[in-house]
């Protein structure tokens, strides 16, 4: 039970019993990690929106290495990157070779001037946070069940990824439109400014 749904159907309705502190705890975890994957997942699509072919791919796999450290410190795990590395990776290759070319393609799409830059953002960015958001709830799952880097099995989680992954997109979508409207309201704020001082 990771998502954030069933955290309130662990928290009390008012005139019943407290809930102990283990549970509790549980719950401020789950809040927790949750806040976690979810600042990595606009991090992750933010990383899409870089032009540079090639660069965002960089940049997201360091987004999620810094998200699943997070995550480690979070559930008291000690952080072994070069495992973490080799998770992610595994389970960046459960999606299967048309999958990973396509993220790949998208990526390079960006080396042509204009057109291939907007269509390759609009093909990583939201793909980049649905792909973060699935590793990130694959090790929070695993975390959560006692687990550490030693004995995680990509294979075991795969189809779990999976499902995380097709959520993660609807995610990334949400999180792209914010930033979007971040944007548009920072660069009105700038005109509106500059015209203030002409």
């Amino acid at each position: 039970m990771s998502s954030s749904e069933n955290i309130s159907e662990r928290i009390p309705a008012a005139g019943a019993a407290p809930a102990s502190d283990a549970a509790i705890e549980e719950v401020e975890l789950e809040r927790d990690a949750e806040r976690i994957i979810q600042d990595h997942v606009l991090l992750a699509v933010a990383s899409g929106l870089i032009p540079g072919p090639g660069i965002d791919m960089i940049a997201s796999f360091a987004v999620q290495m810094t998200m699943i450290k997070r995550l480690a410190n979070l559930y008291g795990i000690p952080f072994r990157e070069d495992l973490a590395k080799s998770i992610a990776s595994s389970l960046f290759g459960t999606v299967g070779g048309a999958g990973a070319a396509g993220l790949a393609a998208a990526s390079f799409f960006k080396i042509i001037p204009v057109v291939g830059t907007v269509i390759g953002i609009a093909g990583t960015s939201v793909a980049f946070g649905a792909f973060t958001y699935g590793i990130g709830k694959v090790f929070e799952r695993h975390f959560e069940m006692g687990g550490t880097f030693i004995d995680l099995d990509p294979r075991a989680y795969r189809d779990y990824f999976r499902e995380m992954r097709e959520r993660g997109r609807s995610v990334a979508t949400e999180r792209r439109r914010e930033a979007q409207a971040a944007n548009g309201r920072r660069r009105r704020a700038q005109h509106t400014s500059s015209a203030a001082t002409v």
